[in-house]
């Protein structure tokens, strides 16, 4: 910065100013300057407060309390499709995508053998595919974008304390009465830590049925949280008992389910490596029997947590990582974006196809159709040819002509021109027109 001269009228102003409030400084009482400097240091607390607050808010760790409010919805469902649902969270982006496809008509109807089939080229994790089969759990998870992401977060970056506070609430259902067995669901304690409590398992009661219990949060108990109520989701067109509500039960499909089992002990999640890669056939094998979250298909979505962000080096994975590292947010209006030109290919894809087929087996179709574009071509009107003889070209050129005599002939003189003014009015074929053309010079025609 360039320094004023000391003679300068700025320079001398500032002295006087620094001068004058030093002197009103020393005149305050004690207490008076205490006052002044808590203020100020308050002041720029509360700045500082705002700048870092979005920052420390990322990186922060949910508290208990937010964790039995988010796991609340998820806690008392069967131990496999718990821990599906666990993983799936983790990948936002194919949870959406796998919904839509379901919801597809002719994907609805599908089941067993063909459902596992039909997913077999699809580029999505196990759990998701898991997932395919509980049409309503990943149309809740894909409704409820922003708890979803907000659950995987949590699972990647608070994993044991996830794992423990559903063993919680567990416990408080449990506690409640509301955690029994029954014709859906067998609940059994299990050895836990070696300091701690049995953990409860919940498994199908039919190892080839599953059942997906939506509940309302009176099953825990009176919630001892006010100010982080559970979430809740009612669900229409089931059997209500004792605060469950219980819909058909899902046959499951084997190929694509019983790979995965939860080691509440060690808050793992145990993967059987040969089912796995069966799922993923032509994909990445995997030889590790702990699941690991894949950052390779979590795709442009952003990890809230730093701790996070650093193991998966997420700010290494492009450009479009490096705009979520910098705090960008995945909304729905990105995964839909994405999911729109998925669609546009296939689309696309679908026309190319149909374009060959036509062209391939269906020869007489491609010569109507060129027959009918024929066809369709706007013929020109007879008016358009019709070409004037010798003579009637000849007669309306003489016409013209003088025509072109009487207007110059008008121009030599006023008294001419007012008398064209006079008659033009009534002129019919003159040179003027229908409309008083004749008023600029037209005349009557004699």
């Amino acid at each position: 910065m360039k320094e004023l001269p000391l003679s300068s009228p700025r320079s001398q102003y500032a002295r006087r100013f620094i001068i004058a409030s030093t002197l009103e400084l020393r005149s305050w009482p004690m207490d008076k300057l205490l006052r002044s400097f808590v203020w100020t240091a308050a002041l720029i607390l509360i700045a500082c407060q705002a700048v870092l607050a979005p920052v420390l808010a990322q990186d922060a760790k949910l508290k208990k309390e937010e964790l039995d409010q988010l796991l609340a919805p998820i806690a008392l469902y069967p131990d496999d499709l718990l821990t599906n649902v666990l993983m799936a969270s983790t990948y936002p982006l194919d949870v959406v995508q796998a919904a839509r496809w379901r919801k597809e008509p002719a994907n609805a109807k599908l089941k067993g053998d063909a459902l596992v089939n039909a997913l077999e080229p699809k580029d999505w994790d196990p759990s998701i595919k898991a997932l395919v089969q509980f049409p309503d759990v990943l149309e809740m998870m894909s409704d409820k974008l922003e708890w979803t992401q907000k659950l995987g977060d949590a699972f990647l970056a608070q994993q044991d304390e996830v794992m423990d506070q559903i063993q919680f609430l567990r416990q408080k259902a449990e506690a409640a009465g509301n955690l029994k067995s029954n014709k859906q669901q067998t609940v059994s304690m299990q050895e836990g830590e070696e300091s701690g409590q049995p953990v409860i398992a919940i498994e199908p009661a039919d190892p080839d049925t599953v059942y997906v219990p939506v509940y309302q949060p009176a099953v825990y108990g009176e919630w001892w949280y006010p100010d982080y109520p559970p979430y809740y989701w009612p669900y229409a067109g089931a059997a209500y008992v004792n605060h469950y509500f219980w819909g058909t039960g899902i046959a499951i499909a084997a190929g694509i389910w019983g790979w995965n089992h939860c080691d509440w002990r060690h808050h793992d999640i145990n993967v059987d490596v040969n089912k796995w890669n069966n799922i993923n056939a032509n994909r990445s094998k995997i030889t590790s029997g702990k699941w690991e979250h894949s950052p390779a298909r979590r795709g442009p979505v952003p990890y809230k947590n730093k701790e996070v962000r650093d193991k998966f080096k997420q700010a290494d994975r492009g450009p479009a990582a490096k705009k979520d590292f910098r705090g960008y947010d995945a909304d729905r209006s990105k995964i839909e974006a994405k999911l729109k030109a998925t669609d546009q290919k296939a689309l696309q894809g679908k026309k190319g196809e149909a374009a060959r087929e036509k062209i391939q087996g269906k020869g007489p179709d491609l010569n109507k159709a060129r027959q009918a574009d024929r066809g369709a071509v706007k013929k020109p009107s007879p008016a358009a040819l019709d070409v004037k003889r010798g003579a009637d070209v000849k007669k309306y050129s003489d016409r013209g002509q003088a025509s072109r005599k009487a207007m110059s002939s008008n121009r030599s003189g006023p008294k001419a021109a007012s008398r064209g003014g006079q008659h033009g009015g009534t002129a019919h074929r003159g040179g003027g027109g229908h409309r008083g053309g004749g008023g600029r010079g037209g005349g009557r025609r004699r």
